[in-house]
């Protein structure tokens, strides 16, 4: 079983609900930045925010800066980094960067994808246990995506399984919605993976045309993800990572902070 960071006051009876900034919408982002989105998620009382690296400004540097306004705001931090963990059986060139934009924002924990994991010496693994070691970011996660290659169950129980058998502290982000984009079953995966679990990616998704998309969860779909939250640890964090769309931002977003509490 893994733990999350005390830092976003998370406990079996009251777990964190945090938001990802991209729930806004990459043009809202684009326009104000990430900053703009922290006093509603004070106002509507949210636990955290998950800062999306991917919606930083070109060349942006100012994670301390970003980072106090959220601690300012009384929010927790969670920083998400599409980069690969892994290149093959080597670790990804970019970790030790992201590490350290992590420890500059004070995020509790940060989240990568796995990237091409196909086993690692133990050696590689020692030099894992290390970086985590020294680093002040509480957690290191991977998530499943929406890639063959990082967000099928059999790769990543492989990795974890393996960081299990070196002691190493990895642990899994579980986003609910990706396993639609990969095929995979989620209560299968969650079954499977549950024990490495230290954070969830909530967000529903409507079966279209083409692509699955996300969308704002269904009642369906809330009793299907208390089924899978059986399989994780009591009082999991959880986190929005679906469209807040609406005439009053605060009031909504709100309204989903107590759905995924009171899952």
């Amino acid at each position: 079983m893994v733990t999350f960071p005390k830092i976003l006051r998370t406990t079996p009876e009251a777990p964190a609900v945090l938001v990802a900034t991209s729930a806004y919408g990459q043009e809202l982002i684009a326009a104000h930045g990430q900053a703009a989105v922290l006093p509603w998620l004070a106002a509507a009382d949210a636990d955290g925010v998950e800062i999306r690296r991917e919606l930083l400004p070109e060349g942006f540097e100012d994670y301390t800066g970003l980072g106090q306004a959220c601690r300012d705001n009384g929010l927790g931090i969670v920083y998400s980094a599409a980069d690969a963990l892994w290149a093959d059986d080597r670790l990804a060139a970019g970790l030790t960067q992201r590490l350290e934009e992590a420890e500059r924002l004070g995020a509790a924990a940060i989240k990568l994808s796995l990237g091409q994991y196909t086993g690692a010496s133990p050696a590689t693994w020692q030099r894992l246990v290390k970086l985590v070691a020294a680093s002040p970011v509480d957690r290191v996660m991977i998530e499943n995506d929406q890639t063959r290659e990082g967000g099928t169950l059999a790769p990543l129980a492989a990795c974890l399984e393996d960081a299990e058998a070196a002691d190493c502290p990895l642990a899994m982000t579980f986003d609910i919605g990706n396993w639609h984009w990969t095929g995979e079953d989620p209560i299968q995966a969650a079954e499977h993976l549950g024990r490495f679990v230290a954070y969830v990616h909530c967000k529903g998704v409507v079966q279209g045309q083409g692509q699955p998309h996300a969308s704002v969860p269904d009642l369906c779909e809330l009793t299907d993800w208390r089924v899978l939250m059986a399989h994780f640890p009591s009082g999991v964090p959880r986190a929005i990572e679906y469209p807040l769309q609406a005439p009053d931002l605060t009031a909504f977003t709100r309204e989903q902070l107590h759905r995924l509490r009171t899952l």
